[in-house]
């Protein structure tokens, strides 16, 4: 189960985004407190940029399925 939910967060997150997330992995096991802290600041903005463009990604595609929709002739459609 966690193996499939990591690879949606992977198909998410930019690379960036995990990267950071690796890196704060890294300072948080050798105990680098500060920089834990600001890998994890860092990590909070890029996971929220990822997930407002894959929002807006997402919404794009559902204004083209339902303009797909209307322009189909009305048996289809209903």
């Amino acid at each position: 189960m966690k193996a499939e939910s990591s690879k949606v967060a992977k198909r998410r997150l930019s690379s960036e985004a995990l990267e950071l997330i690796r890196q704060r992995g890294i300072a948080r096991a050798a105990g680098k407190c500060e920089l834990t802290f600001q890998l994890a600041k860092q990590c909070r903005e890029a996971i929220k940029e990822d997930l407002k463009e894959r929002r807006a990604a997402v919404m794009v595609e559902a204004a083209e399925a339902r303009k797909g929709i209307r322009k189909s002739p009305p048996k289809l459609g209903q």
